[in-house]
């Protein structure tokens, strides 16, 4: 539990030396932390050995989603002036990438059961999207609009 709790307060106050923008990731990024660590009910020795595996899970699922979503956005500003060949090329990379964060969930998925059970790993797929409605209706009822998948 220390090392939840050390993790949470490092998390915390290196939010406070960033930029705005990256404040607020960072911000919740430690909010994260501690949804996570509190839905999943890690051990000490579950969370030693989990936190690394998920937060390079994260960063190389976060680097595919910000290339998709760089992909997607430049189509969609030039469609109208794109040649029917640019756009399928276009297509093509979007599946690419998907494919990618595919590959990288069995990869990641593979590993996590090396540091917590199956069942737990079910119980991080939900507790991740019940992270984001939650931020999302926080986020709504603070009449904040969502963050760009750009920028989170």
């Amino acid at each position: 539990m220390k090392t939840i709790i050390h993790i949470f307060l490092f998390l915390s106050s290196t939010a406070l030396l960033a930029q705005p923008g990256e404040r607020i990731r960072e911000r919740i990024r430690a909010q994260r932390v501690a949804f996570i660590t509190s839905r999943l009910e890690l051990t000490p020795a579950e969370a030693e050995k989990f936190w690394p595996i998920y937060n390079q899970f994260t960063d190389e699922f976060e680097a595919v989603k910000k290339e998709m979503n760089q992909l997607r956005k430049s189509t969609n500003e030039n469609l109208m002036s794109m040649s029917d060949k640019d756009i399928e090329k276009a297509l093509e990379e979007d599946l690419a990438n998907q494919q990618k964060i595919t590959d990288l969930q069995r990869k990641y998925q593979k590993e996590l059961k090396s540091a917590i059970s199956a069942r737990k790993i079910a119980l991080l797929y939900k507790t991740e999207r019940d992270f984001k409605l939650q931020l999302l209706k926080r986020m709504r009822d603070a009449g904040q609009p969502p963050i760009p998948d750009d920028e989170f």
